[in-house]
């Protein structure tokens, strides 16, 4: 038992004595080697452990996993750690990646679960692999993890993280006191977002802020992006330093500080009222030794050329309070850190090294590895059970757990590199203090001149401790005042107003005249805001439908008056003067033309738009507005909007000489050269001012929407009100179908906006200046928008092309035209917008190409474009007069055949056509016997092709004769002879003469589909009085009225085929005028007349005979019906 105790006791003393209680050496080869830990253990079998090394492996990193191996290497060389112990080593990287590091921990534990594990770095990577390693109560050993947040929740997620690095309460304790001490309660924090590669910047804001925050001290951060850099910080300080701090605390590379400090010494912040503090973390981790150049001047950069600038980041930085980890300084630490450098350069590892001496971190680590074998062997050497069974002995070495290992180190000092290690009960290391450091401006070092030891550890009892109460701060030019929390004359000098020559006397009257001219200016816009908002409400612009009188206009724009009784029951319809859309018929383009009306005396144009019920919200007020305040000469004005539900109209200015594009698809218009330039030169003016106004852009600029006044000027319309405009893009939309006339007016729009599916009604600059680039080419070339020479490409197939981003452009070849208008076309379509000219520019290059037009007076331009007009109006008005008269003369003849001669003639002089008596005329009724029968066994198309036969033989043969056909309905025909021209008695003769006729060319007619069969005539013929007329107005009839009409009609349903049936009366008139063979055919029974005496017409005296030709028919044999 008392053995027992002294072997306990000895290592208790080994183990928690400074390492230099055993720090004797012997020489292996030529190195220093540091005899093994006093080993207690069976020699027979040595125990294992696995070691999981978890770190970033990229040279970036610093230190890297590399670097720390070297470190390790050195530990289990140094200390002979492999003569009593078996290492399993497993190196991962965990590259700073919350994902990465624990999916490399889970697969390291799969293949052999870890003793422990060292690392990370980062608090994005230790947070979920110390959540892990939680539940299996493995020790987790790591030089990062400064966030706060492992403090607060160590007990429920963090129970086996081990902290060897420092902490950030205490960093934001010791800026808390330094700023207390200063009396500075307001502090701006700015950090880089990548500082180092895991951000310790960004962990290190929220603990400081809530340490701020808990102090009364306000505070406010920013982020320095990539953009401040550029700027070379000129926006940090101007407009977030300058503004209401002092002071500022900055955690950012040394690199972008130094810049950083010089551009605020360029911009007047290094005048001592301004104090920068800096958290030195990154170069006390790369490098420890207090006497290196980097630690000593970090103002230096060796690399500058011009000394002059190292000479004002000196001065700059005597403005700066460097803040410190406490450095690691001492022989033992030299001697340390040169002995893991020559190891490095012994094992071949040296460029592993991120640099030339060992850093914070590396150092940390080294106590940490030392720590955990110290701890792993007495916990062996306590703990091992030895076992014999059949003369065996058996080792077993318990494994040291997170909660055994914690209750071995924690609340203990423990021997380290340069100084004792000191963990408190959680296991974080507390023994690391913090240096604040000031320039010497005499020989511009850096000198340590506050500490914030580590002891006592609990921070509220610290205080700042003067390392030298000779050697103040000096934060410029050996001054050591403090620096006020505001300064002197405030931010932006405002409490330091420059001094004057201007007396009193006169800044009174400057002043009472600024406030007289202040208060004009406010109510002028006072003024002007009341009118405009009175204008909007006022809605002046807003047309009744009722204000508005539709006139029907011949193309040239001229009222057409009634010119019968027909016309004047018409309805009175709207057509325009100029071109708005193109339609499909029959695959060619068919004009239609917009409509027009009578506003106040004056025509107008009319656009429909459809909203159903419009509501005049702000924004369309806005709209109107802007339209009303445009005002330009080559811009249509715009005159009102017509809102009836049934009616809705935007009204502009109404221009008679038609749209750019009627002018240009009509051969018979020819335009010089001039003419051409003069109008390309209104578009581009009244595009300019487009652009220039609040409208900013068209959206639909096409030849079309170029429409010409009275004095020859081309106007821009269709455009602005973009709220009534988009409902009328619906054939833009998806699912839509999209047929000629969609493709045909997509020809003007740009390719980016044929892409985009979301194109707004307003359309854009860009897109107008490749509308006006097809626009020039169709003036130029005039074969209409997009001309494609030796291609035949329908719309869609152009729309398509373009919009896919192939170069597909109208042709235009060298020679046909000015070669400035060739290249300013091709800049105007260019694929990309941003190489496409605004209008300030192509105005420009009109004014160079119609000088004319530009240098003379409005006068000259205006005569000479009129001149040009007039010059075709001659030519055009004779071919025209020509044309007129020949289809003038069809339209008679159309009348003629459609009414009597006389008749027609007393329509087209207007005078009113009353029905009329006739004292006696002679009416014939003819049909064909059995046709009911003969249709049924024939196709509709072979009885359309038999009447159509049948009566061309009919109306030749009626040519002949004085007669005139009534109507012809179905197998009925209807004559009348001596009427509306009296013929005496001549009627009767005219009519037997056409019978015999008719019935002699029926004799001989042969009908298509059956030449075998007969076509069976029956005629019948009346004589008596008769009352005839026109009837109707749309399709006006002149009509017969009589019962001389009823009795010839029975005559003829009386009778028999192939034979000629006419009344008495008839029988005595050709009895009188002789020559005419008549046959009695005795008493008829007549519907509605009772018994008739009828007779038949067999012929004429040397002339024709009803029985020529013909078979012996027999009348039984004849099928009448």
């Amino acid at each position: 038992m008392t053995k027992s105790l002294i072997i306990l006791f000895t290592i208790f003393i080994l183990l928690f004595l400074p390492s230099s209680t055993y720090s004797t050496s012997s020489n292996i080869g030529q190195r220093k080697v540091r005899r093994s830990f006093p080993s207690y253990l069976p020699s027979k079998q040595k125990p294992n452990v696995t070691i999981l090394m978890m770190f970033p492996d990229i040279d970036r990193f610093i230190p890297n996993l590399k670097s720390l191996l070297i470190v390790y290497d050195y530990v289990v060389h140094h200390y002979q750690i492999e003569k009593w112990l078996h290492i399993n080593l497993q190196a991962k990287d965990s590259n700073c990646s919350i994902s990465l590091a624990p999916h490399k921990l889970v697969s390291a534990m799969l293949s052999n679960i870890p003793d422990v594990v060292f690392g990370p770095f980062c608090d994005l990577a230790v947070a979920p692999v110390a959540r892990l390693l939680h539940f299996q109560n493995i020790p987790l050993i790591t030089m990062g993890a400064v966030s706060n947040e492992f403090t607060l929740q160590r007990q429920t997620m963090y129970s086996t993280l081990f902290r060897f690095g420092y902490r950030t309460d205490e960093l934001g304790s010791l800026i808390v006191k330094l700023l207390q001490y200063y009396k500075w309660s307001f502090v701006k924090f700015l950090y880089e977002d990548t500082p180092k590669p895991w951000h310790e910047c960004q962990v290190l804001l929220r603990p400081i802020a809530h340490t701020f925050a808990s102090n009364q001290i306000r505070s406010d951060n920013r982020k320095i992006t990539n953009h401040d850099i550029k700027d070379n910080f000129k926006s940090i300080f101007i407009d977030f330093i300058s503004n209401n701090a002092s002071v500022s605390l900055w955690c950012v590379s040394p690199r972008t500080f130094r810049s950083a400090i010089l551009t605020a010494n360029k911009l007047g912040f290094v005048n001592g009222e301004y104090v920068f503090i800096y958290l030195d973390t990154v170069l006390t981790q790369e490098n420890t030794d207090e006497k290196s150049l980097a630690v000593r001047q970090p103002w230096f950069d060796p690399n500058e050329t011009v000394s002059e600038v190292n000479e004002n980041a000196r001065r700059a930085f005597e403005t700066v309070l460097f803040v410190r980890q406490r450095l690691y300084t001492g022989e033992r630490f030299r001697r340390f850190a040169a002995d893991v450098v020559e190891f490095a350069r012994d094992t071949n590892r040296t460029k592993q090294l991120t640099h030339e001496s060992i850093g914070t971190d590396e150092t940390n680590f080294y106590d940490a590895v030392v720590t955990y074998f110290k701890a792993l062997k007495m916990h062996y050497e306590n703990h091992f059970i030895q076992q014999t069974a059949d003369d065996d002995e058996k080792i077993i070495y318990p494994s040291l757990d997170a909660h055994t290992f914690k209750s071995m180190i924690c609340n203990r000092s423990i021997g380290g590199t340069n100084r004792n290690i000191t963990l408190n009960h959680i296991c974080d290391r507390i023994d690391i203090g913090y240096t604040v450091y000031d320039l010497n401006p005499d020989n511009g070092e850096l000198e340590a001149v506050v500490a914030y030891p580590a002891e006592p550890f609990s921070s509220e009892n610290k205080q700042l401790q003067w390392l030298n109460e000779s050697r103040l701060i000096y934060f410029i030019d050996k001054n050591a005042s403090f620096i006020r929390d505001t300064p002197r004359c405030g931010f932006n000098n405002i409490k330091c107003p420059k001094k004057t020559l201007i007396p009193i006397w006169g800044w009174i009257i400057i002043s009472l005249s600024s406030i007289i001219v202040l208060l004009l200016i406010v109510g002028f816009v006072l003024y002007r805001r009341a009118k405009f908002e009175a204008e909007l409400k006022a809605m002046q612009w807003l047309i009744k439908w009722e204000d508005l009188t539709t006139r029907t206009l011949l193309h040239n724009g001229v009222a057409t008056p009634s010119f019968n009784k027909l016309s004047s029951s018409l309805k009175r319809s709207s057509v325009s003067s100029y071109r708005s859309t193109d339609s499909e018929s029959g695959g060619q383009s068919k004009q239609t033309f917009t409509k027009t009306a009578v506003y106040k005396s004056s025509i107008v144009a009319l656009k429909r738009f459809h909203k159903g019920k419009l509501e005049t919200t702000r924004a369309l007020q806005l709209e109107v507005k802007a339209m009303q305040d445009l005002t330009h000469d080559h811009i249509a004005r715009f005159i009102g909007i017509c809102t009836d539900p049934k009616h809705q109209y935007i009204v502009t200015e109404y221009c008679p000489k038609g749209s750019l594009q009627d002018i240009l698809e009509n051969d018979e218009i020819k335009l010089d050269t001039m003419f051409k330039h003069s109008i390309m030169h209104d578009i581009v003016k009244g595009m300019q001012h487009v652009h220039n106004s609040q409208i900013g852009s068209h959206g639909n600029l096409k030849s079309s929407n170029c429409v010409v006044d009275s004095r020859f000027i081309c106007k821009i319309t269709d455009f602005g009100l973009p709220t009534l405009r988009s409902n009328n893009n619906k054939d833009s939309s998806p699912g839509v179908d999209r047929d000629y006339t969609y493709y045909r007016n997509r020809l003007w729009t740009a390719p980016e906006l044929l892409r985009d599916g979301n194109v707004p009604a307003a359309g854009t600059m860009k897109g107008d200046v490749y509308s006006f680039g097809i626009i020039l080419q169709e003036i130029e070339i005039r074969n209409g928008p997009f001309y494609l020479r030796d291609q035949e490409l329908e719309p869609s197939a152009i729309v398509e092309n373009v919009k896919s981003g192939s170069l597909l452009r109208p042709s235009i070849e060298a020679g046909e035209c000015n070669s400035e208008i060739v290249n300013l076309m091709k800049r105007c379509w260019s694929e990309d917008p941003n190489e496409r000219p605004d209008f300030t520019d192509i105005r420009q290059v009109m004014r160079r190409i119609n000088k004319d037009g530009e240098s003379g007076n409005i006068l000259d331009n205006l005569l000479k474009r009129m001149e040009q007009y007039a010059n075709n109006l001659e030519g055009l008005v004779e071919e025209r007069t020509s044309d007129y008269l020949a289809e003038k003369k069809k339209a008679e003849e159309l009348l003629y055949q459609l009414l009597p001669a006389t008749v027609a003639a007393q329509l087209m002089t207007g005078q009113p056509v009353t029905a009329e008596s006739f004292e006696c005329v002679t009416i014939y009724f003819s049909d064909i016997v059995g046709f009911t029968k003969l249709s049924s066994e024939s196709t509709p198309f072979q009885v359309v092709d038999l009447l159509n036969d049948l009566y061309s033989v009919f109306d030749a043969v009626t040519e002949n004769y004085d007669v005139y056909k009534v109507e012809t309905i179905g197998d009925a025909y209807m004559v009348v002879s001596g009427l509306p021209t009296r013929n005496g008695d001549l009627h009767a003769r005219e009519i037997a003469r056409l019978s015999l006729a008719l019935l002699n060319g029926v004799i001989n007619f042969r009908i298509r589909h059956r030449p075998d069969t007969q076509l069976l005539l029956r005629i019948g013929i009346h004589s008596g009085p008769c009352v005839a007329g026109v009837v109707g107005l749309k399709m006006p009839r002149y009509c017969l009225f009589g019962d001389t009409v009823n009795t010839a009609s029975r005559m003829e349903s009386n009778g028999k085929a192939l034979r000629i049936h006419i009344s008495s009366s008839t029988k005595e008139i050709l009895q009188k005028l002789g020559n005419f063979e008549l046959k009695c055919r005795g008493d008829i029974e007549m519907k509605g007349k009772g018994k008739q005496r009828t007779y038949w017409l067999l012929g004429e005296k040397d002339g024709l005979s009803a029985q020529h030709s013909l078979v012996n028919w027999k009348d039984e044999t004849v099928d009448e019906h």
